[in-house]
């Protein structure tokens, strides 16, 4: 009879194997005992006779069961364990040979097409104050010279305050960072192009009748949308 550490060893393994859980407990009750029936099964793995049942037919499809005639009634002993799971091992390997040779047949054609674009966009998403201030930090140490932007100040004001808006101009100052600009019209953006000489900034604003929907900015290869 096997202790809780070797039954779970024992478990363990033939779950790399492949082994479901209810499988593995089918196959240690018949290891276990010279000869068992499906009631004995079901009876010592807690399982109904139906589940017991087919689950014995499946181990049984893998060589590791057979079932044999007394008298009149029909038993089930195990495989010898050597040859039956040496013969699983062997099979998942001839798989796992196959697959390999089949994303080696695959893997050039794969690369074909993928080398039609050599860029493949990626996009993440940030939100809240923190992934507002995040993007920034990323605008601010992306190590060019200059970034344009399509901008609503007015939004932007609202949302980060003057004092960050303060702090992001003089860090880009900081960094030798210059900008150019289209901002929508607002009394906001007015105030901050009144500036732009002070911070190697060059703005221009919009005629009225265009709303911008979102905030967009270009640095790098990158760009930066901002919503609220």
């Amino acid at each position: 009879m096997l202790n809780k550490i070797q039954k779970e060893q024992i478990e363990s393994g033939l779950l790399q194997l492949g082994f479901s859980g209810k499988e593995s407990e089918v196959y240690l009750s018949i290891l276990q005992s010279s000869e068992s029936s499906i009631l004995t099964i079901a009876r010592d793995s807690g399982l109904s006779r139906g589940t017991a049942y087919d689950i014995v037919e499946h181990l049984r499809s893998k060589g590791l069961v057979a079932e044999i005639k007394k008298g009149k009634k029909r038993r089930l002993v195990a495989e010898s364990p050597t040859n039956s799971l040496y013969s699983i091992l062997d099979q998942k390997h001839d798989k796992l040979e196959k697959s390999k040779q089949a994303v080696e047949n695959i893997l050039p054609l794969i690369k074909a097409i993928d080398a039609h674009s050599d860029y493949k966009p990626q996009v993440r998403i940030y939100t809240g104050e923190q992934g507002f201030r995040r993007v920034w930090d990323e605008i601010l140490s992306f190590g060019g010279k200059e970034f344009l932007s399509i901008a609503r100040i007015e939004t932007f004001v609202k949302f980060a305050g003057e004092k960050f808006l303060d702090e992001i101009v003089a860090r880009k100052v900081k960094a030798g960072i210059s900008s150019r600009a289209i901002n929508e019209d607002s009394l906001p953006a007015r105030s901050m192009q009144v500036k732009d000489e002070r911070v190697s900034r060059e703005t221009r604003l919009a005629p009225k009748e265009f709303q911008f929907p979102s905030t967009e900015i270009i640095f790098g290869d990158k760009i930066a949308m901002f919503s609220t």
